[in-house]
């Protein structure tokens, strides 16, 4: 009885290891990237909030940041749950998504302190007092 107990219970561990999720994410690797790194924002201005007053609960507060992340991204939860749980069974991929978004948030934060070469640097226009008299 053991051994039968053990050859079933060893199979069904191979068989469940060997099964992949079907097809591929509703969501790219790319179009993760935004997503997460939102997500981490709200989690680390939670956190924020709640070492400020203890006796606030976050959980609406961010589970409303949450769905206002979605909202921007054109993303419902369910359809990001599951993407993440595709790339958690690929953990290469995710790496991938998880190096993507530490750039992502360098890139965010050096656009924030450094302004834009983009943008031109313009000389304030010279007021009549300091006009050169011709």
């Amino acid at each position: 009885m053991r051994r039968i107990s053990f050859l079933l219970l060893t199979l069904l561990v191979l068989v469940s290891c060997s099964e992949e999720p079907d097809g591929k994410p509703a969501l790219s690797q790319m179009e993760m990237v935004p997503v997460v790194y939102q997500l981490m924002l709200v989690d680390e201005i939670s956190l924020d909030y709640q070492n400020r007053d203890s006796t606030r609960r976050m959980d609406s507060i961010r589970a409303r940041k949450y769905d206002q992340v979605f909202d921007l991204n054109q993303v419902d939860y369910k359809t990001f749950k599951e993407s993440y749980d595709y790339y958690l069974a690929r953990p290469d991929q995710l790496k991938v998504i998880f190096d993507s978004v530490e750039a992502y948030g360098n890139r965010d934060r050096l656009s924030r302190m450094i302004p834009s070469a983009s943008q031109p640097v313009t000389r304030p226009k010279l007021l009549n007092r300091d006009k050169k008299p011709e």
